[in-house]
């Protein structure tokens, strides 16, 4: 077979699912859009690290949703959890909260903080290295033939405000241990958004909302849809919005 031709059999698979990332300022609501998905999820949230599981479970029960959650302690754990669902066809979806707890739980495994004291840009990539491991880890659940059931997956990670000397915002970053650049993560995403707060409106506070297209302070792309089909926003912030824009 000509290189041509095994090229052409590399087009996105049927039954290929999505792989989002979900970014947003810390206490934006990250964590509880888990509860904004269809059919049944697990959500595997940092112990301790995060929070925002219980209104998650409380938003999927007023939505009719199934909401599963599952605490990993350490990167270990996660990476187990997450080979074990290759063989699950129980869930629909599949959402980690947070790349930002990851790769602080990284830092604080003993071969890593006795790297950091010798070598700390070592350290740094070593971190990275094992956040964006996990993160083709997830995203491999969402290609038949990587998973017996293909899932949507997510992962959330939290962004943080860059400033200029007198205040005003100029950029935002990830906030992650070893310093990862955006476009490291959300070149993985075929659906990137942003959880943006409540606006204030006429009609008094609007509700969160998702920042689907890419602002000049916000990050946001949903791979599939040209301009003109990618609304920019969807309020409020709901992830089977983007579902049903990609006819998933």
């Amino acid at each position: 077979m000509s290189i041509l031709a095994k090229l052409k059999l590399q087009t996105t698979p049927a039954g290929k699912k999505l792989f989002g990332v979900i970014t947003g300022l810390r206490l934006a609501g990250k964590s509880t859009l888990a509860g904004t998905l269809p059919g049944k999820t697990l959500m595997l949230q940092a112990s301790v690290l995060e929070s925002g599981s219980e209104s998650a479970k409380t938003l999927a029960a007023r939505n009719k949703n199934n909401l599963d959650v599952v605490s990993f302690s350490n990167n270990a754990e996660l990476l187990a959890v997450l080979k074990e669902l290759t063989e699950d066809t129980e869930y629909d979806n599949v959402f980690v909260d947070s790349l930002t707890a990851i790769t602080e739980q990284k830092s604080k495994e003993p071969e890593i903080v006795k790297l950091t004291k010798g070598n700390g840009f070592a350290a740094y990539k070593e971190i990275g290295v094992s956040a964006i491991d996990i993160i083709e880890k997830l995203k491999e659940l969402t290609y038949p033939g990587k998973a017996k059931k293909p899932k949507n997956t997510w992962i959330t990670c939290a962004l943080k405000i860059k400033s200029d000397v007198n205040g005003n915002v100029t950029d935002v970053d990830l906030e992650t241990r070893g310093q990862m650049a955006i476009a490291a993560v959300t070149k993985y995403g075929e659906a990137v958004v942003t959880v943006v707060g409540p606006q204030r409106t006429e009609q008094g506070m609007g509700a969160h909302a998702l920042i689907t297209k890419t602002t000049e302070l916000w990050p946001g792309r949903i791979d599939g849809l040209l301009a003109d089909q990618n609304p920019g926003k969807l309020e409020p912030a709901d992830l089977s919005a983007v579902l049903k824009l990609l006819n998933l």
